[in-house]
């Protein structure tokens, strides 16, 4: 239990508790960890969301299935990240898309009365937590600026500059297929591919199957 509240450490939303506080909650049971396998179905559309689930590590994708019957990744998500944060104090807190594990993970889960007891108790976790929901508020509000009613070219530059800011490096890990990608921005697949392929000939980029390397400024 020791190391998992070391690993437990690392995870920004929880740097206002102590190894003690976390050894603590896992001990009394208010914090409980879990390890899913690669490939389970975390949760299904239309389940209720019980918890907050903080990634300690492995991955997490959010997918929908399409009118052709195709799953797309929408998100994904990796150690340090939530899900659930902001349905669970919703009016209707239920999952709208399913969540599958797409690395195998452990995760760290807590329920509504717990969070609040936590807010109540320690006000530096509130403030991290809120900040939290903001911030994705904020990269929601990026995507939705970015690549609505944008051409496909600009959505793909749009998608490069913010992975580049956020791994900081021209060359990006991709943390989903092309695929996936292609859904993230509302694209075809074979728009997305044409797209890559001619920036590559016009030595904008390189790319292969995991990487997309920025080589200069497009324009």
């Amino acid at each position: 239990m020791k190391d998992s509240v070391k690993e437990m450490m690392g995870i920004p939303l929880l740097s206002p508790f102590s190894q003690k506080d976390l050894l603590q909650l896992l001990e009394t049971g208010n914090m409980r960890l879990s390890v899913h396998p690669q490939g389970r179905l975390l949760h299904m559309e239309g389940d209720a969301c019980r918890e907050l689930e903080i990634i300690l590590s492995g991955s997490l994708a959010v997918e929908r299935v399409d009118a052709a019957g195709e799953v797309m990744t929408i998100a994904a998500f990796q150690r340090g990240d939530c899900i659930g944060g902001n349905l669970l104090f919703s009016k209707d807190p239920v999952y709208h898309m399913t969540v599958s594990v797409t690395q195998k993970a452990r995760i760290l889960s807590a329920d509504k009365e717990t969070l609040l007891s936590l807010f109540h108790l320690n006000q530096a976790f509130l403030e991290q937590y809120l900040g939290y929901v903001a911030d994705n508020a904020v990269i929601l509000e990026g995507k939705l600026k970015n690549y609505a009613n944008v051409p496909v070219r600009q959505r793909v530059m749009n998608y490069l500059a913010a992975e580049t800011r956020r791994q900081g490096s021209r060359q990006i890990l991709l943390p989903v297929s092309k695929k996936a990608l292609a859904a993230q921005l509302g694209v075809q697949r074979t728009s997305l591919s044409r797209m890559l392929q001619r920036l590559r000939d016009e030595g904008v980029l390189a790319f292969d199957r995991q990487h997309i390397t920025l080589l200069r400024e497009d324009g």
